[in-house]
């Protein structure tokens, strides 16, 4: 018998806010395998990640809040 989960985004959306801080890290890690990117959108992911660390100057712990909002469609 085969049974199929199928999510909306705004479900998987739900969810993953739902997370904390330790399961998402576990998330972003497995997240390009899962998505089945290029070797290429690898390697940009790669880059932005390397580039993370040119913005720690603005990590301020009074901003946190901001970390899990979701823009609104058409915005």
């Amino acid at each position: 018998m085969d049974v199929t989960l199928k999510l909306s985004v705004d479900q998987v959306s739900t969810a993953i806010l739902l997370l904390d801080q330790e399961e998402k890290h576990q998330l972003k890690q497995r997240l390009p395998a899962l998505l089945s990117l290029t070797p290429d959108e690898r390697e940009d992911l790669g880059w932005l990640h390397l580039a993370e660390s040119a913005f720690h100057f603005w990590d301020d712990a009074a901003e946190d809040v901001y970390n899990d909002l979701i823009p609104q469609a058409g915005n």
